[in-house]
């Protein structure tokens, strides 16, 4: 099993070549929120499918995690709430627990906004 170090200094190695952080983040967000919706759904339906959309939400938090730099108090608290959304979720498997994929997807749209305000405010030179 890897750990979220290692997975961290993988990500960092891959992210050279690949999205810029910030699009990557307001993407994992999208499709967290996406899949808690599917999960919600499928569980007022009481479809056996509904944990297939919230196993996925927490694999992309696992990514988002990983994608987090702890090394600053901001970057601490991003990750406690990851973490925190991440033991939600998995409360709510255990239980089929719609409030708790409910809370979660809560906190990821204001992650999602919050994200995509900065994204709008960044300043791109010309010169990369």
């Amino acid at each position: 099993m890897i750990t979220v170090k290692q997975a961290a200094t993988a990500y960092r190695k891959m992210n050279a070549t690949s999205l810029p952080p910030l699009t990557a983040v307001c993407q994992a967000l999208a499709a967290i929120d996406e899949k808690l919706d599917e999960a919600h759904h499928y569980l007022e339906q009481s479809d056996e499918q509904w944990r297939d959309g919230l196993l996925k939400a927490q694999q992309l938090i696992f990514e988002l995690m990983a994608m987090t730099n702890a090394t600053s108090i901001e970057g601490e608290r991003l990750l406690t709430l990851y973490i925190y959304a991440n033991q939600t979720l998995v409360t709510s498997s255990l239980k089929a627990d719609a409030s708790g994929i409910l809370e979660v997807q809560s906190i990821v749209r204001s992650l999602h906004a919050d994200w995509q305000h900065a994204q709008k405010k960044q300043v791109l030179t010309p010169y990369i």
